[in-house]
């Protein structure tokens, strides 16, 4: 009997998630944040950590062809929101968001890392951002990336 108490999961708390619906999106944010809508931006947010999905229009319609080539203009405009907010860009990677390939930037600012999404479909930019204190764990950060979902 006693070896089958040990059975039967984990003593880590699982996260909960709310869903969280902005225009033209939709995402899964902490359970408990505070959401809020403004126009071309949807966020959830608790104390000074967030998860935000805001909507810009593309000058010329994106294919996944382009994924290179805009890697370069992605860089150059990190470095400036780099410069801008004092913070320093500590790496990129490539993710799958919604299925779409994706570039991420991580930028640490102060005692905050915020790492940008760039989902780029049609002639729509959506910008993921999530902002975690440094201490913190990033998986309320993994898991905006795992369930955005473009309409």
């Amino acid at each position: 009997m006693l070896i089958l108490a040990g059975c039967g999961g984990s003593s880590e708390p699982k996260a909960h998630y709310q869903p969280v619906v902005g225009a033209g999106f939709s995402f899964a944010a902490p359970a408990g944040w505070r959401i809020d809508h403004a126009v071309g931006r949807t966020s959830a947010s608790s104390d000074s950590q967030l998860v935000q999905v805001a909507t810009f229009p593309l000058v010329h319609p994106y294919t996944d062809s382009l994924f290179g080539a805009v890697e370069h203009e992605l860089a150059l405009r990190m470095k400036a929101v780099a410069q801008q907010t004092g913070g320093v860009l500590e790496g990129t990677r490539v993710v799958s968001a919604g299925g779409i390939r994706s570039h991420v930037y991580d930028m640490k600012v102060g005692d905050h890392v915020d790492a940008y999404t760039f989902v780029l479909r049609g002639d729509r930019e959506y910008q993921l951002l999530c902002r975690r204190r440094s201490s913190a764990s990033d998986a309320f950060c993994k898991h905006l990336i795992t369930s955005f979902a473009a309409a």
